[in-house]
Formats: C-alpha cells, structure tokens, sequence
C-alpha cells in the first residue's frame, strides 16, 4: 500500500513539474511588468497562527518574484520542558518553498490570491507525555506540493490559508522515563504520504507609503 501511494505521488509530482514547464514561457511572458515598480520584489514577514497557538513560535520571510512567483523559507523552534512531571515539547528546523500565483488578483497586489507551490523541509522533534515520549532520530524530511488562498485585511497585512501534501521520512524512537534514565521502548522507520500541513499565517509588508506597498500596482 505504501509504494503505491509513493508511486502514485510520484507520478502525480512529474506531471505537475511537465505541466509546469510547459506553463512557464507563457507565465514569463505574462509577468513582464508594465514598468519597473510593477516588477519591484516586495517581502513579507509571516507567522503560522496554528503553530504559535501550539506554543512553537514559527517566523518566515516570502519575496515576490515578478507578478506571479514566490520564494519563501520559514522556521520553527520551541523548547519547553517540566522534568518534574515528565513532559518535554521540543521542535526545531525549518522548510522552503516556492509559489506560482496564478490569478489576476496576484498582479494588483503582491502574493494575494490563489497559489500553488512545492516544499521541502526538515525537522527534528522530542515529544513526551504522561510517562512516554516520542523522539526522532536526526533529522525528518518532508518533500511535496502545497495550495493555497492568501487574502487582504487591510493595506499591510494578508491572511493566507494552505495546506500541504507530501512524502515525509525520518527515524522515530519511542521511549519511557523510569527511575531517571530514559529507556528505549522501540525504534522505527517512519514513512509517510499524506498531508503534512496546515497553516493559517498572518503576512505582514513592512514599511511605509510607497516603500515596499503590496497594492502598489497596475
């Protein structure tokens, strides 16, 4: 079950990066801006409101690319931990992606509306609860594609609503604590296709009047 759903990702992946490369000249071509602020990158500074609600605080950065593309790397990192009680929330690393935004409102304003994109990232994770903890073993890689809607609230600031679907890799041990010391309880291999996230981000533009203004063209 598992190498269908790879193999099936992994077709669906190639046809999406054939149908992508067949789009991109007309998308080029499409993006040549009107005059040079059309083509001017504006940068935002974002945050995942699930991943701060979760007490994982989580910062990026997204660029626009012309008037239809997107760069973006973003991370997380928390470390919180009561020895008393036996609890541990550890989190840290990070992810990059890039964008294409489709629709005609992405050319009014800068990274709004509609966007597809494909991902990577990397993390590394301790959790434990209640007596029993789950911890990887070196880093956990995901690797996918993600959609997305990115609406304005006001001149400044952009809600974005996306999830993603990838293939996620990693060691995981599964351990105890008992009489001070950690003992292994099982070590497996993780392999996983399906979603692998969700996010609701608050998008800040930095600056003042024209400077870096996400609505400041055609």
């Amino acid at each position: 079950m598992f190498f269908s759903s790879t193999r099936i990702f992994c077709l669906a992946a190639a046809r999406a990066l054939l149908l992508a490369t067949a789009l991109l000249p007309a998308l080029s071509a499409r993006s040549q801006c009107a005059d040079c602020d059309d083509c001017r990158p504006r940068f935002a500074l974002k945050t995942n409101l699930l991943h701060d609600a979760a007490l994982t605080p989580d910062l990026g950065v997204e660029i626009s690319i012309g008037q239809w593309f997107s760069a973006s790397v973003e991370g997380v990192w928390a470390s919180w931990s009561k020895d008393a009680a036996h609890r541990c929330w550890q989190v840290r690393g990070g992810w990059g992606e890039l964008r294409v935004w489709p629709g005609e409102k992405s050319r009014r304003r800068a990274l709004t509306g509609h966007h597809v994109g494909v991902y990577g990232s990397m993390h590394t994770y301790d959790f434990e609860f209640g007596g029993k903890g789950w911890q990887s073993k070196g880093p956990t890689y995901s690797a996918g594609m993600s959609y997305g809607y990115s609406f304005a609230l006001n001149n400044r600031l952009n809600l974005d609503i996306s999830a993603r679907l990838g293939y996620l890799r990693g060691d995981v041990t599964v351990y105890r604590p008992q009489c001070g010391v950690y003992t292994c309880v099982s070590s497996k291999r993780l392999d996983y296709f399906g979603p692998t996230g969700l996010e609701v981000t608050l998008v800040w533009f930095p600056g003042g009047g024209n400077k870096n203004n996400p609505v400041n063209r055609l």
